[in-house]
């Protein structure tokens, strides 16, 4: 993954205009799911069910203009805009898509077989036109390419689609078993497994609803079945459960970081080159201008980034995936993440050499000239306030740095504009962000970073379109050559780059570990042999062996605070893995359930590199050059 900084990749050349990252649009997805109309769903139990989903949409509505309202700073806007997801099927699906337009909903389908082919499952011709006219109010639609011949998997895969596209849920159901692939139950304990929070509608008791939410326990068992979810009345939980969605964390840490990132301003010069110019020196890479100044907007960048949906694609229908708060997110909070990340190393490396520079000053009036009391005294006085100013100076970067928290502000962004990546990679096959539903364990167990990814994620629909085979070789190859090649090339350099500054760093220091010890067996046996050249030689050998450790520990400092070693390691193994999932890619049979899960495991592995090297350097701040 393109996480550390040290080497810039193609999308380093980002957006810089003066504006901070975008506030995310306020969104909730509601899904559904339940029975068809017959012997577990009545008329007068359809009846009955509509009025209370009428009631829910309106609670929900009314819930999430209260979170805006009081949370206007982390939005766009304060009009949250409401979606349904639903496959459209006679009962449950067309109850909630009907009360949902009727609120003033969106509407988005998704589909198990084409619309032509699923327009089959409903046998008569009002059912038919209905079902057309639900149609023709979808934002989107997402049509699966299910066959008959396996019509349980079919049904089982809309039904997860529907999930990851979905905040919460609302379940027509009557508690009993599944009666196959897809069913109600199946789906409703999966919500429960990903902690979507479920609205059951028991259509023996449609005039209420339930909550059933292992989320919000303090420590849910992990293998429970849906059968012992514990069902708590749903009268007045829904404003709850609509602010644990929808609304920032509420931990004061983690909201004034928040505040911290949608406050920030893209900045084109950056004066903090000690990192990049080092690199320069080691032989790692030439210094550039852009190490200082960062380029202006290259129009190729937007281009390059919705060629991927729109271009490679060849779909125009697909170019609401690519919403301008997921390009304009990642390009602002890609560019700071670089920005921070070349600041934060540049001022360790500022603070060590500069310790060693303060040995330097220490010791040089001991080989200075002086042909005087006064000019050797005045001499002395320049060295000892040139020392005081560098150790000042020190103190300033320190200082600076802990309470701009560059170092953290690195990690998180870094972490943050990675993710922001991963949607697009899995946006067209409507695949769910891999992070951690919002829950309201310990208070709110998710943070902000994981928040602002699912607000993202909310504002993308469904892909528009048709899945066939011309679809899914578009799907592997786009994300093969615009994601995976990139990667493995990048990780591939990047391993190579940080084994050359190890080994250089380390040759230096043991050079400059053996220097200093032939200057002290030299002097040594001049002392033995010739006492006055000795003498004569004294103060340079002060000099020499003072200095020479110095700048050794600073190298050597360096060298720990960067761990050029384990991240070379890291970017050999992430390349491996990458190649081997691009491998599987290109040669296993294309099925629309397999390439989403190749696409999910290449996300997996990018975010296990991610974490990995989070782990690694979140304890490793600026400090003092002891």
């Amino acid at each position: 993954m393109r996480i550390h900084g040290d080497c810039q990749t193609e999308f380093a050349s980002v957006s810089t205009d003066d504006t901070a990252p975008p506030r995310p649009r306020p969104c909730l997805r509601v899904g559904v799911t339940g029975h068809r109309p017959g012997a577990k769903l009545s008329g007068q139990q359809a009846a009955t069910a509509r009025q209370t989903v009428d009631r829910l949409l309106g609670e929900i509505a009314g819930a999430a203009r209260v979170v805006l309202a009081r949370e206007a700073w982390a939005f766009d806007s304060v009009t949250p805009q409401l979606t349904v997801v639903s496959a459209l099927a006679e009962g449950a699906d067309r109850i909630v898509a009907d009360a949902g337009l009727a609120a003033g909903y969106g509407l988005r389908a998704v589909l198990p077989f084409h619309r032509g082919e699923f327009r089959k499952d409903f046998a008569s011709e009002a059912a038919q036109q209905d079902y057309d006219r639900l149609l023709a109010h979808c934002e989107a639609v997402f049509e699966l390419d299910g066959g008959r011949d396996h019509a349980g998997r079919a049904y089982e895969a809309a039904g997860v689609l529907m999930l990851a596209n979905a905040d919460l849920v609302i379940a027509i159901w009557d508690q009993q078993p599944a009666d196959g692939l897809g069913g109600t139950a199946a789906i409703v304990e999966r919500a429960l497994a990903e902690d979507v929070p479920v609205i059951l509608i028991d259509p023996a008791d449609a005039g209420g609803a339930s909550l059933l939410w292992r989320a919000d326990a303090a420590l849910p068992t992990a293998r429970e079945g849906v059968e012992r979810v514990l069902r708590r009345p749903i009268d007045g939980q829904l404003a709850g459960i609509v602010d644990i969605l929808l609304a920032p964390p509420r931990d004061s840490g983690q909201r004034a970081a928040l505040k911290a990132l949608l406050d920030e301003t893209t900045r084109r010069w950056n004066v903090a080159v000690s990192y990049p110019l080092l690199l320069s020196l080691l032989g790692i890479r030439a210094l550039r201008w852009s190490d200082l100044r960062t380029p202006a907007k290259n129009p190729d960048d937007a281009r390059r980034w919705r060629d991927y949906l729109v271009g490679r694609l060849n779909d125009e229908s697909l170019r609401p995936i690519d919403t301008d708060t997921l390009y304009r997110g990642y390009t602002a909070i890609d560019h700071l993440s670089t920005r921070y990340a070349q600041i934060y190393r540049s001022a360790y490396v500022f603070n060590f050499i500069a310790g060693a520079a303060a040995v330097l000053l220490a010791t040089v009036g001991l080989i200075a000239p002086s042909p005087d009391m006064e000019t050797s005294l005045n001499f002395k006085a320049v060295m000892v306030t040139a020392e005081i100013a560098l150790i000042v100076s020190i103190l300033v970067v320190l200082h600076l740095g802990t309470t701009r928290q560059w170092h953290r502000r690195w990690l998180e962004y870094r972490r943050l504009a990675e993710e922001l990546r991963h949607l697009r990679m899995l946006a067209p096959t409507a695949a769910a962000a891999r992070v951690e539903r919002p829950s309201d364990r310990a208070g709110r167990a998710y943070g902000w970073i994981s928040w602002y990814v699912r607000a993202v994620e909310r504002e993308i629909p469904v892909p528009d379109t048709a899945v066939d085979q011309t679809y899914l070789v578009a799907v592997r190859d786009a994300v093969c050559d615009a994601e995976l090649s990139g990667q493995i090339a990048w990780n591939a350099r990047n391993a190579e780059a940080m084994e050359k500054a190890a080994h250089r760093l380390h040759y230096a220091g043991n050079l400059l570990f053996w220097a200093t010890l032939a200057i002290c067996i030299g002097f040594l046996v001049l002392f033995f042999l010739d006492g006055t050249i000795a003498e004569a030689l004294r103060e340079w050998t002060v000099f020499l062996t003072a200095l020479f450790p110095a700048i050794g520990a600073a190298l050597s400092a360096i060298r720990s605070q960067a761990d050029f070693e384990t991240v070379a390691r890291r970017s050999h193994e992430t390349a491996a893995d990458l190649a081997s999932v691009e491998r599987a890619m290109m040669h296993e049979p294309l099925e629309f359930a397999r390439l989403t899960d190749r696409i999910e495991k290449a996300v997996d592995v990018m975010m296990a590199d991610n974490a990995e090297w989070h782990v690694l350097f979140r304890t490793r701040p600026l400090s003092l050059p002891a």
